[in-house]
């Protein structure tokens, strides 16, 4: 099926969803509601209807029922999914140990991907995904969604305008219930996801990038990483005249509610965002702009952008695998300056 968009003639993709846990519900229930897309399957040891009846997550972003995936092919192989569904892409939403194998073997299958972040803890892991897309000639997307994120998209514009004048400093926190999925607080189990720094704070390590480039040097907290097992970071992402504050993580119990927000202060005003869809900006003379962008859903404009990068093959509205890369680079570079005691049952940071 054809459609036209912007004067582009578009095919429907057929897109297969390869995990179907809190983040691939997500994705597919956007799949579902997306003109562009069809849900050509599901992979998941688990009956889909179950999962949804079974799965929650920490934001409420999963929009379907079990009604809604009732005629979607469910596989409990992946292998047998890539070779039977015809599927032009793959969405891997799996544990972060999983990305890796799977990426590449839906690369070679000729998918173009989208998978879950962080990528790969890996940096090596992270360079072959590349490499491979790059021989298929095909997109590889990492799903840091918060650039997506229109309240976040309206900050980095004022930082790329200078509209408010330089960037005297920024503040990025994240932080959320330990997730009801995996187990968090087993240290082998943190060492294998990366824990809350790969996990959850690489959102905004990755925002900071996406606003700033590469930072001169990044000094974390290691008494907050080691008191809390890993799963609280903060540090400073140091850039010529002027710095990012980076900090969150997971915290008990399980439905703490998930909270972040950013403040940035500018040389003629500040932005301040307290809520997703929250924008508020403050001038010099005190008078205060307020949007609400609560109505834009990030994560439909992901799945959008990655099927037009698809069909136009500009995967320049997409955080890519090599950007990905670096903001794993960032987050090894905060690992390698935690001086940090390795003890039964703490986490080590050295070991990633």
């Amino acid at each position: 099926m054809k459609f036209r968009k912007k004067g582009i003639f578009f095919m429907k993709q057929r897109v297969l969803v390869i995990g179907f846990g809190f983040m691939g519900q997500t994705h597919a229930g956007n799949l579902l509601k997306n003109p562009n897309a069809e849900l050509a399957g599901i992979v998941d040891p688990c009956d889909p209807a179950e999962r949804l009846r079974t799965i929650k997550g920490n934001k409420a972003t999963v929009t379907i029922t079990p009604e809604s995936v009732a005629g979607v092919p469910h596989y409990h192989d992946m292998d047998e999914a890539l070779r039977g569904c015809g599927a032009d892409a793959a969405v891997i939403a799996l544990p972060t140990k999983l990305h890796y194998g799977s990426v590449m073997k839906a690369l070679e299958c000729g998918c173009h991907v989208m998978v879950e972040k962080p990528f790969s803890i890996d940096c090596a892991e992270c360079e072959s995904m590349i490499r491979k897309a790059a021989e298929q000639k095909r997109i590889l997307a990492v799903g840091y969604v918060v650039r997506h994120m229109r309240e976040y998209e309206m900050l980095r514009e004022t930082v790329k305008s200078n509209r408010l004048g330089r960037l005297r400093y920024m503040s990025l926190s994240r932080y959320t219930g330990i997730p009801a999925w995996g187990n968090w607080n087993d240290p082998e189990f943190i060492k294998a996801s990366g824990g809350a720094l790969f996990d959850l704070v690489s959102h905004d390590i990755d925002f900071a990038r996406y606003c700033l480039g590469e930072p001169d040097s990044i000094t974390p907290d290691p008494v907050l990483c080691r008191e809390m097992n890993g799963n609280l970071i903060a540090a400073v992402l140091h850039y010529p005249g002027n710095n990012v504050f980076v900090e969150g993580g997971f915290v008990t119990p399980s439905h703490f509610p998930f909270r972040r927000n950013y403040t940035a202060y500018f040389e003629n005003g500040t932005l301040i965002s307290d809520a997703p869809g929250d924008f508020r900006e403050i001038a010099a003379d005190g008078e205060m702009r307020v949007e609400d962008y609560s109505h834009c859903d990030p994560y439909y404009t992901e799945m959008d952008r990655f099927l037009q990068a698809i069909v136009t093959g500009d995967d320049a509205g997409l955080c890519t695998g090599e950007d990905a890369m670096r903001s794993i680079c960032c987050c090894h570079g905060i690992l390698s300056r935690l001086n940090v005691v390795e003890q039964p049952g703490k986490f080590q940071g050295a070991d990633l």
